[in-house]
């Protein structure tokens, strides 16, 4: 019966990941609803995997709103909608730190991969062909993209695996990162608005890509 439980709770957040995606894709925005109710069945997920509250709650909750504090700072300067930061935050709830800043750094390579096919299809349009792209600017993108995915998760040596563990290092570790790609993404979509070029990255999209991805790891063995 608690397996049935744990496959129905991830069934349920691997659909709301998906429609949230879609709809992200298609209009922007993630309705409310959908980032309350994966947030109302974190408690749920918490009971099937017989977590205590203190201290593996009082970790998810602290991770939680730590993301969520951060992502509210990329909503600030408008580089993420309202939508994409709820839905993070909702998501700490259930992620283990491990899987946590696998998703975030997963994120934020494919909000980034995003973010360039999006500028390179309106650069496109406006210069005419795929001649005219910046590729001096996007081959060191994608080959530094490439190498963090491959530190990252090179086997059992990746760095996401030496934080197993050491929540609040792989919480910094991960802030830092993301912090890093953000920082590079925000100089590259200046750069871009100045040749009238605005991207809308659907980072739902990434989230959910991302979250798909990790979802696949055994996370049940972060919990013991």
């Amino acid at each position: 019966m608690g397996d049935v439980f744990l496959t129905f709770l991830l069934s349920a957040l691997g659909l709301l990941l998906v429609s949230a995606g879609i709809e992200d894709a298609r209009s922007r925005n993630i309705a409310n609803w959908k980032n309350a109710a994966i947030a109302l069945l974190a408690p749920l997920w918490w009971w099937a995997n017989g977590l205590a509250l203190w201290p593996e709650v009082a970790i998810q909750l602290g991770l939680a709103v730590l993301v969520f504090g951060f992502f509210v700072g990329a909503f600030a300067i408008g580089q993420m909608g309202g939508g994409d930061v709820k839905l993070l935050g909702a998501l700490a709830l259930w992620l283990p730190v491990q899987p946590l800043v696998g998703m975030l750094i997963l994120m934020s390579l494919v909000g980034g991969a995003l973010t360039i096919v999006m500028v390179a299809e309106r650069w496109t349009q406006l210069r005419g062909g795929l001649r005219a792209l910046p590729w001096r600017t996007i081959g060191p993108l994608a080959l530094g993209a490439l190498a963090l995915a491959w530190l990252v998760y090179a086997g059992r040596g990746g760095i996401a695996a030496a934080f197993v563990g050491q929540p609040i290092a792989a919480a910094a570790a991960a802030m830092t990162l993301v912090a890093a790609i953000g920082v590079v993404l925000l100089a590259g979509a200046r750069a871009a608005r100045k040749r009238g070029i605005v991207p809308e990255t659907p980072y739902g999209v990434a989230i959910a890509i991302s979250t798909l991805l990790v979802l696949r790891e055994p996370i049940l063995n972060q919990f013991t």
